[in-house]
């Protein structure tokens, strides 16, 4: 096993992007344009953890870490879009927001930590 799939952070941020992923699948027909931004920012999202694990370097490892943060808050933003466009249900944004905050719990947790050996 990787250091970084061991890391809380990354665990959230995993199942999050799955979360996502499945998401996405079903918006692709109503917008694409949606679904993928909103997938990449999954993606990235937990990517970012495991590229940043590969560092030796804290502030190499902490600049990645800043990245799932920063895609931590787009997803944010196109749950919010795809709500208010009457593409994502109640429920689908609630679950997604409760994933994306356990994630940022965690990647926050992350950043004022050492980074993983």
């Amino acid at each position: 096993m990787s250091a970084y799939q061991e890391l809380d952070a990354f665990k959230a941020c995993h199942q999050l992007t799955l979360a996502v992923h499945r998401l996405a699948e079903k918006l692709e027909e109503r917008d694409a344009t949606l679904a993928g931004h909103l997938w990449a920012a999954g993606l990235c999202a937990s990517s970012r953890i495991a590229r940043g694990s590969g560092f030796r370097n804290r502030r190499m490892f902490a600049a990645c870490v800043d990245r799932t943060l920063a895609a931590l808050s787009e997803i944010a933003y196109y749950l919010e879009m795809g709500y208010a466009m009457g593409l994502i249900s109640k429920e689908e944004r609630q679950e997604l927001e409760s994933l994306s905050g356990r994630a940022l719990f965690y990647s926050m947790k992350l950043v004022l930590t050492e980074p993983p050996s």
